[in-house]
């Protein structure tokens, strides 16, 4: 894994006193810095370079979140694609990934190409208390992964030395930090009380070779797995996106073979590989040599490329076969996928997402 170094870093005052920017400033103490209440102006330099997003990755913005801190993931609010909902909430923490994986939505957010960092962490806890505070479920599972890895700068920021203590206070609610990387010190430090759950997205290694640069190798996520389980933390994986390389049978059957016989994963996530209109051409620009060329893609309702229905309910159909092979009893579910999908699938349709959200989390219990 190649770990990050900034060029330079922003500071917003408002946040200099948090200890989020107080763990970046010691590790970055020789790292020029800047302090400023408005966006960096570097924002308005980045066209000049060949590849912006790069540039503008060696660039950290330690600054305040002024939006909505906790939402609901974005596959409940689509009505038109009938997605089948989890019930699952994301923390927003940070924004930008320092890794370079060919097939990452992020690429297309061009209106802030920076690392950023909000280190406003009190009042994420506040907002988490206050919408638990509101839900009546026992199942709650919130998530910092959607827009950042969850982990892969955390010896930085010591993000996880606030949240996991949180969690472990709490008896409703799960927290999930879903990451590619094997950055998990912090982790290891740190009592979950059996309310954090680790989760490593994952592809065959000649896949992680080709489409997850700058990443933890498979071994080195699986190594770092088996190190937060000896410390007492439950352990879920996501294989998503799921690519359709010529030997994809194959690749994914013996990928589920080496996590099955190495792990008890409390919850496995499927979802075929799917991107928006624009960052085909994007990844084919910036990754060359990995053009995302695997498969036809059709338009889906969402304005996502897809594969055909019928193909990825062929790809659920396989890897979910395999998995029940080794153990029935593991949670699995698709994530971003209609009802006929999973119909067609995974034999059933969720009768709500509070059903989705009690069957995910039933091995934890």
């Amino acid at each position: 894994m190649i770990h990050y170094r900034p060029s330079k870093i922003y500071i917003d005052p408002i946040v200099q006193d948090s200890p989020i920017t107080q763990n970046i400033l010691k590790t970055f103490s020789d790292v020029p810095c800047e302090y400023t209440s408005e966006k960096p102006s570097l924002l308005s330099e980045l066209d000049r370079y060949s590849d912006p997003l790069l540039e503008g990755k060696k660039h950290l913005w330690v600054t305040q979140n002024k939006g909505k801190l906790v939402k609901k993931c974005g596959a409940s609010t689509s009505a038109l694609q009938n997605l089948v909902c989890c019930n699952y909430f994301i923390l927003d923490f940070s924004f930008n990934c320092h890794f370079e994986c060919v097939y990452c939505f992020l690429q297309e957010y061009t209106n802030l190409p920076l690392m950023v960092v909000y280190a406003n962490i009190e009042e994420m806890l506040s907002a988490l208390q206050g919408l638990l505070d509101t839900l009546s479920s026992s199942n709650i599972r919130i998530g910092t992964g959607e827009m950042a890895d969850s982990l892969a700068l955390d010896e930085i920021t010591g993000f996880s030395r606030h949240l996991i203590p949180f969690f472990a206070s709490q008896k409703r609610a799960f927290l999930e930090l879903k990451t590619k990387s094997d950055r998990i010190q912090n982790l290891l430090n740190s009592d979950p009380k059996g309310q954090t759950v680790v989760a490593w997205s994952l592809n065959p290694p000649s896949y992680i070779q080709k489409y997850d640069f700058k990443t933890a190798s498979f071994e080195e996520r699986l190594e770092a797995a088996k190190e937060c389980e000896k410390a007492g933390y439950k352990i879920a994986f996501h294989l998503d996106p799921l690519i359709a390389e010529p030997t994809w049978k194959k690749d994914y059957e013996e990928l589920v073979e080496q996590l099955f016989s190495r792990f008890n994963p409390v919850w496995v996530s499927l979802g075929a590989l799917r991107f928006n209109a624009n960052l085909r051409s994007i990844a084919q620009k910036r990754f060359p040599n990995t053009p995302l060329k695997a498969g036809e893609f059709i338009s889906a309702p969402d304005g996502k490329k897809r594969y055909f229905r019928q193909f990825r309910e062929e790809i659920y159909q396989t890897v979910y076969g395999t998995i029940a092979k080794y153990n029935r009893q593991t949670p699995t579910y698709l994530c971003m996928e209609n009802g006929v999908v999973w119909q067609n699938s995974m034999g059933c349709v969720p009768s709500s997402e509070q059903a989705l959200e009690k069957h995910i989390v039933s091995a934890v219990r």
